[in-house]
């Protein structure tokens, strides 16, 4: 079950890279899509950016929609993460087709899935085009996390999030030295 976070802590629920799920929708359509390249960018406001394809089917529902949730997936569904990112949504209902499970979001008028450790839904601020690619920027509205995100911060030794290295190669955090 996820739980509310200060949005002051958004950045920590992605500052260590991992591998997103995002989802948009515009009208009766809607996806939800694997995305490696991410990054928090400012505190106050909370703002992320996620660089996506021109062609992917999410860019087009980001830019209709002016909104996006991202949801963050552990190890746990690797599989999942690799079938969604394997076909478009533009043609099939990935949510029909893989049985996510799926709430309507608290700020947004979008889903988040409910498998996701962690979820951060976003207005979009700002979108700017590089050659085939889109960076959009995102004001994070909500945050939710599961229980292994407390202290506002992530419990190092249990957080198994995806991390994709390039081609089908994906790690996950497996050793962790504290200080």
């Amino acid at each position: 079950m996820l739980k509310k976070v200060d949005l002051k802590y958004t950045n920590r629920l992605i500052n260590h890279g991992p591998l997103v799920i995002v989802s948009a929708e515009n009208a009766d359509k809607r996806t939800f899509t694997p995305i490696a390249w991410n990054m928090p960018v400012e505190h106050s406001p909370a703002l992320i950016a996620l660089t996506i394809a021109k062609e992917n089917f999410v860019n087009t529902l980001i830019k209709k929609s002016k909104e996006f949730c991202v949801n963050i997936p552990s190890i746990d569904y690797l599989d999942l993460v690799l079938k969604l990112g394997s076909v478009s949504g533009k043609e099939i209902d990935k949510i029909r087709e893989y049985k996510l499970k799926v709430k309507k979001c608290k700020k947004i008028n979008c889903h988040y899935w409910t498998e996701a450790i962690a979820t951060i839904e976003c207005k979009l601020i700002k979108t700017v085009g590089i050659s085939e690619v889109d960076i959009f920027i995102g004001e994070a509205l909500y945050c939710s996390a599961n229980e292994n995100f407390k202290n506002d911060c992530w419990s190092a030794d249990k957080l198994q999030t995806v991390h994709h290295l390039g081609n089908l190669n994906f790690v996950t955090l497996k050793k962790i030295k504290r200080n």
